[in-house]
């Protein structure tokens, strides 16, 4: 018989803590500036893949309007910082 989690049986009343989890809060807000349209996006929380997410974005943007890559390489520090630290994926 395989090990099941009690979170998800039918008769249970343990609850998820609210800290556990990938979720995270985020406020994202849309910003009209010299006729461009900028999306801002505000995370509580720094997650291990979010430097990578940024240079995909860019450059996906840059492909996708034919203009030149406006990303910029995280710096070494932050990128040892996220990995070094206690970030469950």
């Amino acid at each position: 018989m395989a090990a099941q989690s009690l979170l998800f049986s039918r008769d249970q009343i343990l609850q998820e803590p609210i800290t556990c989890g990938p979720s995270r809060q985020e406020v994202s807000h849309r910003i009209f500036y010299k006729d461009k349209i900028y999306n801002l996006t505000l995370r509580d929380k720094v997650a291990i893949e979010d430097p990578y997410l940024v240079l995909v974005k860019a450059n996906a943007f840059a492909i996708q309007t034919n203009s030149r890559y406006q990303g910029r390489i995280v710096p070494r520090s932050i990128r040892d910082f996220l990995i070094k630290s206690n970030v469950g994926v």
